[in-house]
């Protein structure tokens, strides 16, 4: 499915529901992947709260996006990934397309509405996720 249509079929927030794609769970926000991921191994780390600003987040959530946002760059680190990008879009004009505040760690690729190897992004199949997942949980644990 292309990203475009499965945005226009969103009905209430995909970052407000859970939906147990959860890597590493805190109090205040979680690391997760993306769905529709520029990159293979794209990671998100995801206020629990709906906010859509930075600057209305808690020293609390604060606390723990950063401390995640840590986490995720060494789990692309054991990855072997020597470059990447944290992106987060702020403002009511920053071209997001989910409006919830969410953090991008994304690999060694440009950044766009393309995904790494130049093609519209698509939402992962379950076969994707499950390889995603194994990669990913074999390096926390």
């Amino acid at each position: 499915m292309l990203y475009d249509d499965y945005l226009q079929k969103l009905e209430i927030c995909p970052f407000c529901e859970s939906d147990g794609r959860i890597f590493i769970d805190k109090k205040n926000a979680c690391l997760t992947y993306a769905k529709a991921p520029y990159h293979p191994d794209h990671l998100l780390v995801i206020p629990k709260r709906h906010v859509v600003s930075f600057f209305d987040l808690t020293e609390e959530e604060e606390s723990d996006i950063n401390e995640l946002i840590e986490l995720g760059s060494e789990i692309l680190k054991k990855l072997e990934y020597v470059n990447f990008t944290i992106l987060v879009r702020e403002g009511s004009n920053a071209n997001k397309s989910i409006s919830h505040l969410h953090y991008h760690l994304i690999p060694n690729d440009r950044i766009g509405d393309l995904d790494h190897n130049g093609e519209p992004r698509q939402i992962l199949s379950p076969e994707a996720i499950a390889v995603l997942s194994a990669r990913i949980f074999k390096v926390i644990n």
